[in-house]
């Protein structure tokens, strides 16, 4: 029972997190900006894209970005992969060691790199937008793209995993009836 509790509450930390982000301080970072925060850019971002979203983020929206959703983002990425791993290892119930590894590892990489692309956008955030190099905004935007690629695969094996258990439920009712 404990567990259950304490799981329904990590999925809730992580849903309520991810609420927080999608409808406050992101919109209002691209508001701020005219343009989608570098979390929101799935596909990356080339230099001069770079360059003139942090030349157009005022003081507002560069403070929600260096406050608000980066303790929000601190949090976000860790609780996301253990209620995905959490999640796959309950469906899984031991089945299939292969596939529960492989997607744990690709939801510890969407964390990692989440966590890197963190890192980044704050160093980018602290300088001078002419004064970041073009391989640095290349290497952040190649992270953030592999962000977007591993959490939508980890996502999508957890819905794939979640449906399947489901039938699977629903077909071992059937049979016993």
């Amino acid at each position: 029972m404990k567990r259950i509790v304490a799981f329904w509450s990590l999925l809730a930390l992580t849903l309520g997190l991810y609420a927080t982000m999608i409808f406050w301080t992101l919109p209002e970072i691209a508001q701020d900006a005219g343009s989608p925060a570098f979390d929101m850019r799935p596909g990356g971002y080339t230099p001069v894209e770079a360059r003139d979203f942090l030349s157009h983020l005022g003081a507002e929206g560069r403070a929600l970005y260096q406050g608000p959703q980066r303790l929000l983002d601190a949090l976000y990425p860790a609780c996301l992969a253990a209620v995905l791993i959490w999640s796959l290892r309950w469906a899984l119930r031991g089945r299939f060691p292969r596939l529960f590894r492989f997607a744990t590892v690709v939801a510890l990489i969407g964390m990692c790199a989440d966590y890197a692309e963190n890192i980044m956008v704050a160093g980018f955030l602290r300088a001078d937008p002419t004064a970041i190099s073009d391989a640095a905004i290349a290497r952040a935007s190649y992270v953030s793209q592999l962000k977007a690629g591993a959490v939508s695969l980890a996502l999508t094996a957890w819905l794939a995993l979640l449906i399947w258990r489901v039938i699977a439920r629903l077909r071992s009712r059937h049979t016993n009836t």
